[in-house]
């Protein structure tokens, strides 16, 4: 990926209790190696998914696997409230809103109740992720690659640093002092001519 791709959900009114998003789930395919014309013929169904950060890895619903046709690729452990159990996995690409790709995902089958697509941490933390709430609104922010850190202390560090700054007034150069253009010739033969 050269330039990072993002999405950006905020809520109509009040904070969100679900992150949830629009997105598309893909029989596994490399876009990168398939020919444009092929494209075309890959399965793809529309869906709502679940951006879920306790979960350690995304799954699909058992009914999406059926009509995708996908193969299974093996079996996982998973742990979940319920206790523990072994489930199917598949490979499927997985398209987010605002043209975000992610391709080739190993997912597990679930229960999603009510949901088919459950994003986990395997995908979140292969870029940035954020949630803020402003004036009470929920803004739910994602982006692949990572480009930066986000460190929420250091910014208020910054802030307080700023605000007990004082302001000192830039000096006025003497008449022999360099000028503050950079030309290298003295203040007085410079921006200082007739001071």
């Amino acid at each position: 990926m050269n330039s990072p791709l993002s999405l950006t959900v905020t809520s109509n009114n009040g904070r969100l209790k679900e992150l949830k998003t629009d997105c598309v789930v893909f029989q596994p395919h490399r876009p990168e190696k398939t020919p444009p014309q092929q494209l075309k013929n890959i399965k793809g169904i529309n869906c709502i998914c679940l951006w879920d950060t306790g979960a350690s890895s995304s799954c699909i619903s058992k009914r999406l696997a059926k009509d995708l046709g996908l193969v299974q690729t093996g079996v996982a452990n998973t742990f979940t409230a319920a206790g523990p159990s072994q489930t199917k996995t598949y490979v499927v690409n997985i398209g987010l809103p605002n043209h975000v790709q992610i391709p080739m995902v190993m997912v597990s089958e679930a229960e999603l109740n009510g949901f088919d697509v459950l994003i986990g941490m395997d995908v979140i933390t292969l870029g940035d992720f954020s949630i803020t709430n402003v004036n009470g609104k929920t803004v739910f922010s994602f982006r692949i690659p990572s480009t930066e850190t986000i460190d929420y202390v250091q910014q208020g560090k910054q802030k307080v640093k700023a605000a007990h700054t004082p302001y000192v007034a830039p000096k006025t150069p003497e008449r022999n002092d360099p000028c503050p253009c950079g030309s290298g010739k003295k203040f007085k033969n410079c921006h200082g001519k007739g001071l």
